[in-house]
């Protein structure tokens, strides 16, 4: 009985075991089938898109995953803003891949998923669609799209009929709506010209840029909204980028030559590039001569009980403007990781107006009173700039690294000398203003970039810079100004919408030398946010806080007098300008064609503006102080446009109310709240014909503006008439008018009123009937194509120009 009970446990157990076992391996089996089912479907087809050329990154391109089958659409996507896309969820099997874009070949790739692997299908590269134009023409780029917006910038491509009508750098950013560039090659954007500009992200200026050859560029990218990325004082954002650089040597020799011996406006240059597998040289020179006569009149007047006395002055002066800038750089590739590039330039340069003045006074219309003096510059200005820069790309896509180390050094020499004859009031006397600034800036900075997830990325830094400014003229001004800033931005990209939103904290410390030590935090907020409304319609918000700080001249407490009834200074005191921006965009693309329409509102307190009274002298003195507040809100359009195969047109233009309100110490001037309607518009149109006959057409206008007491920017329209030759792709012949028929040419002016006085002034240019100069360009390459490296470098100040 008792072997039959163990036996019959031994039985249980063993049937238990065997049920145990059949258990295992049904989950076993279950579990083999689920990875198989999960393995079956889980395949992901990754891969990034970007221009054939370029290599530029292209997003929203349609990304459409076929049967081979029956052509049957099983899933699609679009790629993101940096080109990179993804889809999901695959089961195993054959597939055709296509990827599409507007004014693109369309790319179509047979794949086969198996039970075992992911298929990342690398870099995928669209090349434009070329349309042939009747015979004799050029083929052009007929399909390229004119535009198009993105999260955080708007991309301009450039065409063949850009190309033909430019010869340099500067030239191309003419047709770029909203980029304004005057007769002296000064660059504004939107009306602003505290702009940062970069060369394939590498940040270079205007003499850089005019070096460059029209045909290097590949597409000019424009941000308005700048993020919490770049410094908080650069109102916009112009990264131009090139095509791919050759191995070899490549370069050009530009000259210009006048046909007036009164009227000089030459931009000569040359570059040479050589280029290698790892490494590469460039250098460059561009040169900038303009000598114009110049007529500069003023009237002031001053009111008190019983007396008015007038003051009116003329100079007739030649200005002798010019510049030479000398640019080199080495670029050097370690390996695909680690990349280098040393870049340096040195630029002299002169900005003098010789000539005479003649000044009358008069009390209640009697009492003349006479000054004649010849005035004489003595102005002489030397930059040199240089910078290390270093860039490490990380194994996992889109990270990466980069270290800024730069210099810059300004020293200069500005005296005006009023020589007074013995007709004079007073008899012979000298007059002399005499400032001779030194500036030293050294930075470095520190950027790291990584995407989180498929859908998010992170940009994150810091920067420090250390500013020294002295004047040796005095021992009185000496100052110093350490900013250290630190940023964080994420964005979000998936589907339809991308959300960029960042945060930049900056503090400075300012030290007027044995008068005071401050400090200042400034917390600067920017965020976007875009929409896709449908392939070629989308609406973006963004807002951002940012900040303007005085330059050295005017926080200089120099009193300059140019003439024996003006006094001018400037103000060590000075806080910072702060300004916020709010815009809402909505941007279409018709064909080829693009059009852009903002509603903005601008806020800036704190406003740095020049506030002029009448002392108990009667001298009329002026001083720089923080003003008030200045708001404007209006309408903006832009669109870029092309009529048939002939012609392409670039108009802009912004239509807005502006308001000044001042604050105390401005109140004490007795300055007033005011509003008033204003606007700046600009066109520039190209024409192409047979035979690689380009004519271009360019003109814009800024209506007068009112800070808190002036009235500025009264001057007229500027425009410019041009046709160029192509000659076998290598030698570019071009002629120029400049304001045809104006033969006077105001380009500045400015009113000024207060309580007991008034006063204006106007410089104007006096140009014969049709002022023409022609140029000529050269350019040879070989080789082939490499890439380059991509970076941005320490921005400079901008050092105020005087003239025309």
């Amino acid at each position: 009985m008792k072997n039959n009970t163990q036996n019959f446990k031994n039985q249980e157990t063993m049937t238990q075991f065997i049920i145990s076992e059949k258990s295992k391996k049904v989950v076993y089996l279950m579990l083999i089938l689920m990875i198989s089912f999960q393995n079956l479907w889980a395949h992901s087809i990754t891969g990034q898109v970007k221009d054939g050329k370029s290599e530029q990154s292209i997003p929203y391109a349609t990304i459409s995953l076929y049967t081979t089958s029956d052509s049957s659409l099983i899933t699609g996507t679009v790629s993101g803003t940096d080109g990179h896309f993804a889809l999901r969820q695959v089961a195993s099997g054959k597939y055709n891949l296509r990827v599409s874009f507007m004014g693109y070949q369309t790319v179509n790739r047979t794949i086969v998923l198996t039970n075992q692997e992911d298929y990342h299908a690398g870099t995928i590269l669209l090349r434009e669609i070329a349309v042939k134009l009747g015979e004799g023409e050029a083929v052009a780029i007929g399909e390229r799209i004119k535009a198009k917006t993105e999260p955080d910038k708007t991309t301009y491509f450039i065409n063949k009929k850009m190309e033909d009508a430019s010869n340099t750098g500067l030239d191309v950013l003419k047709y770029v709506p909203g980029v304004q560039l005057d007769f002296s090659q000064n660059l504004s954007l939107e009306g602003n010209q505290n702009i940062l500009l970069l060369v394939d992200g590498k940040e270079r200026d205007t003499g850089f840029i005019r070096q460059l050859d029209a045909s290097q560029i590949d597409k000019v990218e424009v941000t308005t909204m700048p993020g919490s990325k770049y410094d908080a004082s650069v109102s916009g954002v112009i990264n131009i980028i090139l095509k791919h650089r050759e191995t070899g040597i490549n370069g050009y020799v530009h000259g210009e030559i006048p046909t007036s011996q009164n009227v000089v406006y030459i931009f000569p240059g040359y570059g040479l590039n050589y280029g290698g597998k790892k490494f590469s040289l460039q250098t460059s020179y561009s040169g900038q001569v303009s000598n114009f006569p110049i007529v500069n009149n003023s009237y002031r007047e001053i009111s008190k009980p019983q007396q008015t006395t007038t003051i009116t002055s003329q100079q007739d002066v030649m200005q002798n403007n010019w510049s030479h800038r000398f640019n080199f750089g080495i670029d050097y590739f370690m390996n695909k990781q680690n990349q280098f590039n040393l870049y340096t330039f040195y630029n002299p340069y002169s900005s003098e107006h010789n000539g005479t003045m003649t000044l009358q006074s008069q009390i209640n219309q009697t009492q003349d009173r006479y000054w004649q003096a010849k005035k004489t510059d003595n102005d002489r200005n030397h930059k040199l700039f240089g910078s290390l820069y270093y860039k490490h790309l990380f194994h996992q896509p889109n990270q990466e690294l980069t270290v800024d180390a730069s210099y810059y050094y300004l020293t200069a020499h500005n005296a005006t000398t009023y020589a007074y004859d013995s007709s004079s009031e007073g008899g012979a006397s000298k007059q002399t203003n005499i400032v001779r600034p030194r500036q030293q800036n050294a930075s470095i900075k520190i950027d790291f970039t990584t995407p989180l997830t498929e859908y998010f990325k992170l940009e994150t830094g810091m920067k420090d810079i250390l500013k020294s400014m002295t004047d040796r003229q005095s021992d009185s001004f000496r100052y110093r100004e350490n900013i250290l800033a630190g940023y964080g931005s994420l964005s979000f990209a998936k589907n339809n919408v991308q959300l960029n939103a960042g945060l930049r904290a900056e503090h400075s410390t300012n030290d007027f030398i044995d008068h005071f030590t401050r400090h200042f935090w400034a917390w600067l907020p920017s965020a976007s946010l875009n929409y896709q409304l449908s392939k070629t319609k989308s609406l973006k918000i963004s807002y951002r806080r940012s900040i303007y700080r005085p330059n050295i001249y005017q926080l200089n407490p120099y009193v300059s007098q140019n003439d024996p009834f003006s006094l001018q200074s400037g103000n060590p005191w000075l806080k910072p300008q702060f300004s916020q921006d709010l815009f809402l965009d909505y941007s279409m693309r018709l064909g080829n064609n693009f059009l852009s329409t903002r509603l903005f509102y601008n806020q800036s307190t704190r406003v740095i503006n020049s506030l002029t009274f009448v002392n108990d002298s009667n001298l009329f003195e002026t001083n720089i102080y923080n003003a008030g507040e200045v708001e404007q809100l209006g309408l903006q359009i832009s669109s870029a446009l092309k009529l048939g195969k002939t012609f392409a047109l670039n108009p802009y233009l912004k239509v807005f109310s502006n308001w000044t309100h001042p604050n105390v110490i401005a109140r004490q001037y007795q300055t007033v709240a005011k509003q008033e309607l204003s606007y700046e518009v600009g066109l520039s149109a190209i024409a192409s014909f047979k035979h690689d006959w380009t004519a271009a057409f360019r003109m814009q206008y800024y209506h007068p503006t009112t800070d808190i007491q002036t009235i500025r920017n009264m001057s007229d329209a500027l425009y410019f008439i041009s046709v160029e030759k192509t000659i076998k792709k290598k030698i570019k012949l071009g002629i120029v008018s400049g304001l045809p028929f104006k033969r006077s040419f105001a380009y500045h002016g400015e009113k000024t009123q207060g309580p007991n006085f008034y006063q204006r002034s106007v410089g104007s240019v006096i140009l014969p009937s049709v002022p023409v100069w022609f140029s000529i360009r050269y350019q040879f390459s070989s080789g082939k194509k490499v890439h380059t490296i991509q970076r941005e470098t320490e921005k400079l100040d901008q050092i105020p120009k005087k003239g025309f």
